[in-house]
């Protein structure tokens, strides 16, 4: 690699090769895939990255002032991520981690579709201003069609573990 001296270059050329090193940086390939869950002020969002420079950068950006990142990877090293607010996982595959998603969220719809209908259907039993305001969504026959998805679902997945063994 040739010596370049920095000094000769205007600002506006030292911006844009910092533009292209940082672009070089981000769409290198380290043979993992990185799945990225930012919380930040009420929203959550997902990225995938390809590398863990790209990873520790995101997570500096949002490093508990900003938000919260949360990484799942199939990165054994996982534990070599500068992530100060958020968790990491690691999951063998993005296949497992869909699988498992689909699965966690499933399982949350049931979970508070059945504590909606019943609160709604024992509203009569409790004080005027604890009842719930609106009558729920779905039908108890939609949460059976749930439930029966939920007691059918592929289990053929693993799911994310947490690199650090007190979570």
């Amino acid at each position: 690699m040739e010596n370049i001296d920095l000094t000769l270059l205007t600002t506006d050329e030292l911006i844009g090769l910092k533009t292209r090193i940082e672009d070089h940086l981000h769409s290198q390939e380290d043979g993992y895939f990185y799945i990225c869950i930012i919380r930040s002020w009420g929203r959550v969002s997902t990225r995938k990255l390809s590398n863990l420079y790209s990873v520790n950068e995101l997570c500096y950006e949002y490093g508990g002032d900003n938000g919260i990142v949360d990484v799942y990877s199939n990165n054994p090293n996982l534990d070599k991520l500068e992530n100060y607010a958020g968790s990491e996982y690691f999951v063998p595959s993005e296949r497992d981690y869909d699988m498992w998603k689909t699965y966690r969220d499933l399982t949350r719809l049931v979970e508070d579709l059945e504590q909606s209908l019943d609160e709604w259907e024992n509203r009569e039993n409790v004080p005027f201003k604890q009842r719930p305001y609106f009558k729920p969504t779905c039908t108890r026959e939609e949460l059976d069609v749930y439930k029966k998805e939920l007691d059918e679902f592929d289990m053929s997945f693993t799911p994310p573990k947490s690199v650090w063994s007190h979570e």
